[in-house]
């Protein structure tokens, strides 16, 4: 799933830098309310950005390779509209230097240790797609850690024909191979020409290769998407769960999104029509949805 994420942003960032659209963007970030930011790392190495000062607290888990710092995330573009006066959003990198092995499970823990530091409960987590899934286990494990849980693109299981593409797309950025992530990036996005893809590929990997990405850690999230499947834990999640989807996602169909609210207890799901993953994530609409939910 991360490859999606990653995928699309950078090809959308591609896209504004050719055409007029780059301005538009520059002139809706400038008219953007400017929140506080702090910046640093926790004791177990898990490195933050703090905005806004709202006396509720949420945690913003960001989509994959998460190893990024938030100078270099993508993040930074839509989460200031998540820092109202009612929160302080505290977005939270993965830990560098996973070790092998380091599961989906082991990063939910990491991310328990951290709302200790910040005194043991948050309203809310908020888990956009790879983000999602250490949500639904720290949910699971850590019940009385989180108050509400939001999934931006996300489930409790991905269908095999996408883990086959996030393979292709992390052993390549793993490895440092950037122009072959590129075109693998490119083709989940999707753009299906192969000769488009091969055109673009080497102008996307080298916007991939200046993420300040760690390759050790992009191979263990890759493997710990391999491996995930959140089925068997959903009953187990007992805070209220809101999942927001695009009908556009090609990656993760309706059907995996149903399931995953069916297993859970009390879920909502709000649709969007057409959208694809990165959109429906950065969307303005989704982020008053996701503080509509939260504020009831």
């Amino acid at each position: 799933m991360h490859a999606r994420r990653t995928a699309i942003a950078l090809a959308a960032a591609a896209t504004a830098a050719v055409v007029v659209a780059g301005g538009v963007v520059a002139r809706r970030r400038a008219a953007t309310p400017k929140v506080p930011e702090r910046t640093g790392t926790f004791p177990n190495g898990v490195a933050y950005a703090a905005l806004g000062t709202g006396p509720r607290t949420m945690l913003f888990l960001p989509g994959g390779p998460g190893t990024t710092s938030w100078e270099k995330a993508l993040a930074r573009g839509f989460l200031p509209a998540y820092a109202t006066g009612e929160f302080t959003v505290w977005w939270l990198a993965r830990r560098r230097n996973m070790p092998a092995g380091h599961s989906i499970a082991d990063m939910a823990d990491d991310v328990a240790q951290v709302i200790a530091e910040l005194g043991g409960r948050v309203d809310a987590v908020v888990g956009a797609s790879y983000g999602g899934l250490i949500a639904l286990y720290l949910a699971a494990r850590h019940p009385e850690t989180v108050g509400k849980i939001v999934l931006l693109g996300s489930t409790a299981v991905i269908p095999e024909p996408t883990k086959a593409l996030d393979r292709r797309f992390g052993e390549a950025l793993g490895n440092g191979r950037f122009t072959e992530a590129g075109e693998a990036g490119l083709e989940e996005m999707p753009v299906r020409s192969p000769l488009l893809r091969r055109l673009l590929a080497p102008f996307v990997g080298r916007m991939i290769a200046s993420k300040d990405l760690n390759g050790p850690d992009v191979l263990v999230e890759m493997e710990a998407e391999m491996a995930f499947d959140a089925r068997p834990i959903l009953p187990q999640v007992t805070a209220p769960v809101l999942i927001v989807a695009g009908t556009g996602d090609v990656l993760l169909p309706r059907e995996v999104i149903e399931e995953t609210a069916q297993g859970l207890r009390d879920c909502t799901v709000i649709w969007h029509d057409g959208e694809n993953h990165g959109r429906t994530i950065r969307s303005p609409r989704t982020a008053g949805e996701v503080l509509d939910f939260l504020g009831r």
